[in-house]
């Protein structure tokens, strides 16, 4: 069992030394240009610097050393923007939304500096109505060398027999489609009550392997409670409800009902989002999945989700789970323990504040099946190390349309052939947020 946790911990470890080292250097930098600014404060670049840079520790110091860019030049619009963007950050949006304001008065604004402040307003105003829906809708094409997700062809299982050819590795592309949607009710009340919920739902069709068409939706609903308290920023709690379904190969055949809990709280810049939830699961036997209903039981999650900056506008998002299916059918039960990173890094190549995002990934799971197969290996229990990293980028095209690429390769590697695979995909498409 303890040797389950060392591909976790090995991620864990491996970021931790690099962390700690940018976060050194930062405050170096940072504490050198305070310095600077304190000596030489109508130093116009030294300040311009240092505000630059501090909001990656002290987003209060950074809005400082902009108000004190005001004072000795009023009238500088990119400034303007970045106080409103910090006060957006600390969520005063109406200190914000004035500075956003004045801003689109000063005679220097750019177009494109004007328009991404005439969106931040927008999505101000709607933050201010107790009233909240916002999400994306996305399509596009996806290329994979093995949308089986498949081992070899020609792999022999231990009773001598071939593996299914139906299910082994083969490339193809696919349609698909996706939304999300979140809705918020904000009760007004000083702890920050409020409801939630959300949809998600996803739809891919195969050119070729029309046994993989899968589609899925999901919903989530519960109310949040604030918990006001006078060392942890930002604390609340929210009991939810899920219900979920899915169909393979056009037809039904996944469905879901349960519930869970999250707590979410800052740690500084850090936000923590733990969660623990239980679904029972309910899947259909199909023509070509003739043993499916044997997944049927529930699946129990344990996860901490963790996001915030890095450096200047590189951020990351992180999770860290751990769960348990009981299946009807034992050897389709696991256990299961996952670590996902993302960095996200704003960037503007053309300087008119149209910000571009790229965003590498990398992630681990392994799982710990609870029985041998007897149709696949009645003397071996398997269990997969899967290895997964991607790079994704989205180019801001008009307004609230964006350009979505994305490429990824997956690696599983088993103990059992019939569960190793290699898998690179390619995925390109227009996303609307709204």
């Amino acid at each position: 069992m303890a040797g389950a946790f060392a591909p976790l911990a090995l991620l864990v470890l491996s970021i931790l030394p690099a962390s700690a080292q940018t976060t050194s250097n930062l405050g170096r930098d940072v504490n050198a240009l305070f310095q600077g600014t304190l000596a030489q404060p109508s130093d116009f670049n030294n300040a311009l610097q240092y505000a630059a840079l501090a909001p990656s520790i002290d987003i209060e110091s950074a809005i400082s050393t902009y108000e004190q860019l005001l004072f000795y030049n009023p009238h500088l619009a990119s400034i303007r923007f970045e106080l409103g963007v910090l006060y957006y950050r600390l969520g005063s949006f109406e200190m914000a939304r004035g500075y956003f304001a004045s801003a689109l008065k000063m005679k220097d604004m750019t177009p494109g500096l004007r328009e991404r402040t005439e969106e931040l307003i927008a999505t101000i105003d709607r933050k201010l109505q107790p009233d909240q829906v916002n999400g994306y809708v996305q399509t596009g094409l996806r290329y994979q060398t093995n949308a089986a997700l498949g081992p070899g062809p020609q792999t022999v299982l231990a009773s001598g027999l071939q593996f299914n050819n139906k299910f082994a590795a083969r490339s193809d592309w696919n349609w698909f489609g996706a939304f999300g949607v979140n809705y918020t009710h904000d009760f007004e009340n000083q702890r920050g009550d409020a409801f939630e919920a959300s949809a998600v739902g996803y739809d891919a069709q195969q050119f070729t392997l029309h046994q993989f068409d899968i589609g899925l939706l999901e919903l989530r609903a519960g109310p949040r409670f604030g918990l006001p308290n006078e060392y942890i920023n930002g604390l609340s709690i929210k009991p939810y409800v899920i219900a979920s379904g899915g169909t393979l190969a056009d037809t039904p055949y996944y469905d879901a009902l349960g519930g869970g809990v999250t707590v979410h709280a800052n740690a500084g810049q850090v936000a923590l989002d733990p969660y623990v939830e239980v679904v029972k699961q309910n899947f259909r036997n199909l023509t070509l999945y003739p043993l499916a209903s044997g997944m049927t039981g529930p699946l129990s999650t344990v996860a901490l989700q963790a996001s915030g900056p890095v450096y200047s506008s590189l951020n990351f998002q992180s999770r860290i789970s751990y769960a348990r299916a009981d299946a009807n059918f034992n050897p389709y039960s696991y256990n299961s323990w996952a670590a996902d990173i993302w960095l996200p890094w704003n960037f503007s190549p053309f300087g008119d504040g149209r910000v571009w995002t790229l965003i590498p990934t990398a992630g681990v799971t392994w799982w710990q099946y609870a029985a041998p197969d007897p149709t696949i290996d009645p003397n071996t229990t398997p269990n997969v190390l899967e290895w997964r990293v991607g790079l994704g980028l989205e180019v801001p095209i008009w307004k609230l349309l964006y350009l979505g690429l994305l490429t990824q390769y997956r690696v599983d590697q088993s103990n059992i052939p019939a569960f190793s695979m290699r898998d690179f995909s390619v995925t390109a498409g227009p996303t609307l947020r709204f």
